[in-house]
């Protein structure tokens, strides 16, 4: 039942195009071009007033929804720098490789301004609606959490050179504006909306009837990707708690929550390929963003405050910042406390058992593949990540027939916004329900995948 329940969470997504059926249904194909009085005799009479006034109404819909969403993503980076602020004091001992990781963070957010104005100005068209500019921008959003992921496992191994994780951020960095570089220069940009990021590689060879705006496989692998990782991330927060003796720590696991939900909302509406009829997925993607900063925000401060964070520090320190922008210096530090639970934390990881195991899921793959080097654990999450890419970008196409694809293509917006609703609510709720079960049971879990 257990694993039932973490398969459904994975292919909850694909769910709403699966359609029953007797016999293997014809792999879709762009239409064949009909004669001009056939096209006339089958073609439906159009009230052209109605179909106008619906377009309009879409069309103002998303606009709205972009708009409410640049807001919200505005708003969130002022609880991320919070977070960032209580995580990275000393009292909190944080790993010193998931504060990089989670500080990287910003390249994302700075890095998806100029991608998101490109698309604008370019095409306009939303970033989501230009595949090589969207697949370099998303892939700082894996590496965040790749570097995240390699800070807790240092932190739990009881060592690490965080030096290596920044060196390694830098590098993708300038990989992923390379790529879109390599694009703009490549020709003309004007005509290559659609471009696939890094060239589409990976891209099989198959006759679908895909929109030109369908994510590419790399696209949908860095998508993947950045959910599986978090997760895994989320499971080490976890562990970090027992390992280091804070308890504090799964309320981060907790804080992080609602921004899993976030990127399974993007995964959502890049499943539909971003129908006009889910525009509210972009602003509930940053509604949920900004939910997930805040309640990550609150967790660090839980985290300080439970190591002995005051808020007369936090005046001291605004009186410090204030000081060092009046050039007046200001001084920071006290690196020895937090090395001193870093120090703690790798006797406590190697205590720790793994008899009894709660309700098993992604976030114990960073258990059962605690033995592997940093090489073979991301080759390992890179292949599952690759394989779920495949299975949301080539799964609908071949399995759902023409006539049912045409068939869902007529139903009304509520239906299509029903079942991408339960994409989204289904997976959030049993992950929900896994964190619940751990957070009441009295034991402790080890990956066995």
């Amino acid at each position: 039942m257990r694993r039932a329940l973490c398969v459904l969470a994975v292919v909850a997504p694909a769910a709403p195009f699966v359609a029953p059926r007797a016999s293997p249904p014809p792999r879709l194909r762009p239409a064949r071009l009909a004669p001009a009085d056939a096209l006339a005799a089958a073609a439906p009479a159009v009230d052209l007033p109605s179909t106008l006034a619906v377009a309009a109404a879409s069309d103002a819909f998303a606009a709205t929804a972009d708009e409410l969403a640049g807001s919200l993503f505005g708003f969130s980076l002022l609880p991320w720098l919070a977070m960032l602020y209580w995580l990275k004091h000393p009292k909190s001992g944080a790993p010193e490789g998931v504060t990089f990781g989670l500080t990287y963070l910003l390249a994302f957010v700075f890095g998806s301004i100029p991608a998101a104005i490109g698309a604008g100005a370019l095409y306009g068209a939303s970033l989501a609606d230009a595949d090589w500019l969207h697949g370099a921008a998303e892939s700082l959003l894996a590496a965040t959490n790749c570097v995240v992921v390699l800070g807790f496992r240092d932190a739990l191994g009881g060592g690490g050179d965080a030096g290596r994780l920044r060196a390694a951020g830098g590098a993708w960095a300038g990989v992923a504006a390379a790529t879109a570089l390599a694009v703009a220069c490549g020709g003309d940009v004007a005509a290559s909306q659609h471009a696939a990021w890094l060239g589409g590689v990976g891209n099989l060879p198959l006759d679908l009837a895909e929109p030109p705006n369908a994510l590419s496989a790399p696209t949908w692998a860095i998508h993947t990707s950045s959910l599986v990782e978090w997760l895994v991330a989320m499971g080490l927060a976890w562990r970090y708690a027992e390992a280091s003796a804070t308890p504090a720590w799964r309320g981060v696991t907790w804080g992080m929550l609602p921004l899993h939900t976030s990127g399974i909302v993007a995964c959502c509406y890049h499943l539909f390929y971003n129908a006009p009829d889910l525009a509210w997925c972009v602003a509930l993607q940053a509604g949920c963003t900004c939910l997930g900063n805040t309640t990550l925000a609150f967790a660090c401060y839980r985290l300080a405050a439970s190591r002995g964070w005051t808020w007369a520090d936090g005046g001291a320190d605004a009186a410090a910042a204030w000081a060092a922008l009046a050039g007046g210096g200001g001084g920071g530090g006290g690196g020895p406390e937090a090395a001193g639970v870093a120090a703690a934390a790798g006797p406590a990881a190697a205590a720790a058992g793994g008899a009894g195991a709660a309700l098993l899921g992604w976030e114990d793959l960073g258990d059962a593949w605690a033995g592997d080097g940093d090489g073979a654990f991301l080759a390992k999450l890179a292949a599952l990540s690759l394989a779920l890419a495949y299975a949301a970008k080539y799964g609908p196409p071949l399995v759902v027939s023409s006539d049912a694809a045409a068939s869902w293509a007529a139903q009304p917006p509520a239906v299509h916004s029903a079942a991408a609703a339960a994409v989204i609510v289904v997976p959030t709720l049993l992950n929900v329900a896994k964190w619940r079960q751990r957070s009441g049971a009295d034991t402790d879990f080890a990956g066995d995948f």
